[in-house]
């Protein structure tokens, strides 16, 4: 079986989605599959890759609103290949079917092209995107200037994001099928996408080879930066609740730009820029607790499963695929998003929890995501989806 791998970013570009794309093309390879990737990545990411077959193709225009021009070499790999899978560069579908008569799988990895900026939440109301709202330029006006986008990039955004959306959707809807990354994920996109013509499969990603750190301290690590989808908001003033009760610190990554640093000093958080990774191991071995505290529904967060990989205790918002990651673990708290009491109390009764106790209970964590996402259980059903729509 002969598989193109359209991906418009690379890892260790990009962020989940991508390291799934790379993670399943090295399990594809690993299962006899013979694969080649064409992307629009820069070169500087190609070196993670390794021997692995990786194409450069040049694009038109910028992220998802982009021209694949239909040069010599992508033509060759269309034809080349039994299938095609899309993790983006969704408008080139039409051709793929048309033109060249090849099955097409899309993985969707967030809530586009449900929502136009793939989260399905609404800033500007602080809720989850209800199936009857139509105006979104609102909400994407909100969400590119909470990003602190200027005036004229978050204006062309919303001209965009609100009018050709549409038509992301109908691309998708000629897949022949399309794979989502969580029960929760699908569920909610069929809401505000429902009656898609094309077979739909839940597979959860594979996991990253991560081992296990040990824990050298007490304190507490949030990896998500700014994002106000990430909940950094609520996290702080959750801490400022404990403060008094408790002097542990809070390790917090991606925190370029921070500016009221005697403010983060003063209930204390400990920020830190993109980390490489030893720096980023050395940050973890302090860590006995890794907080989520994400307001918007998650399709399958990493970060979550990296806290687990890593044997931390977990304290999470119940939200998107999270409970489905989680479920039956021990060593882990649930909070609802949005909810600043509720996380910090969940925060007081794991910092409580002494250190043996939490090894014990993030060794747990660990050896139980390992048995219940198989790698190989993941692939195996990809390569079923392949070979469904390629019959």
């Amino acid at each position: 079986m002969n598989v193109l791998i359209l991906s418009r970013s690379i890892w260790p570009e990009g962020s989940g989605g991508e390291l799934a794309t790379y993670l399943y093309i090295k399990l594809l390879i690993e299962n006899d599959v013979n694969v080649k990737v064409a992307t629009s990545s820069t070169p500087n990411y190609f070196k993670a890759w390794n021997e692995l077959p990786i194409y450069k193709i040049p694009v038109l225009g910028y992220g998802k609103y982009t021209i694949v021009p239909m040069f010599k070499k992508l033509r060759e790999l269309f034809e080349w290949s039994d299938i095609v899978y899309c993790t983006d560069f969704f408008p080139i579908i039409p051709l793929i079917k048309r033109a060249f008569k090849k099955p097409v799988v899309a993985h969707i990895h967030s809530y586009f092209p449900a929502c136009p900026i793939g989260s399905l939440y609404n800033l500007k109301e602080d809720s989850t995107c209800k199936p009857d709202d139509k105006n979104c330029s609102k909400c994407i006006w909100y969400y590119e200037r909470a990003y602190t986008k200027p005036f004229s990039q978050a204006s062309i955004s919303m001209l965009l994001n609100s009018t050709i959306r549409k038509g992301f959707l109908n691309f998708v809807m000629l897949a022949d099928a399309l794979v989502f990354v969580s029960n929760a994920q699908r569920n909610l996109f069929l809401k505000h996408a429902p009656n898609l013509p094309c077979q739909l499969y839940v597979i959860y990603n594979p996991l990253p080879g991560i081992p296990y750190i040990p824990v050298e301290g007490d304190d507490l690590g949030y990896f998500g930066g700014f994002s106000p989808l990430k909940g950094f908001h609520v996290l702080v003033k959750a801490l400022s609740k404990i403060r008094n009760e408790h002097k542990t610190m809070l390790y917090a990554t991606k925190m370029e730009g921070l500016v009221n640093l005697d403010l983060f000093a003063r209930i204390g958080i400990v920020p830190y820029g993109m980390l490489d990774n030893d720096s980023y191991e050395n940050v973890y071995r302090k860590v006995k607790i890794v907080v989520h505290p994400s307001i918007w529904q998650e399709p399958l967060p990493y970060v979550v499963i990296e806290a687990l990989l890593r044997g931390r205790l977990l304290v999470a918002s119940h939200v998107g695929g999270v409970p489905e990651i989680i479920r039956g673990l021990s060593g882990v708290l649930m909070t609802e998003p949005n909810d600043v009491d509720g996380l910090a109390g969940a925060l007081d009764q794991a910092i409580s929890i002494d250190r043996s106790k939490a090894i014990e209970l993030g060794l747990k964590n660990r050896e139980s995501v390992l048995k219940k996402f198989d790698n190989q259980r993941s692939v195996s059903e990809l390569i079923r989806v392949f070979e469904r729509v390629s019959s």
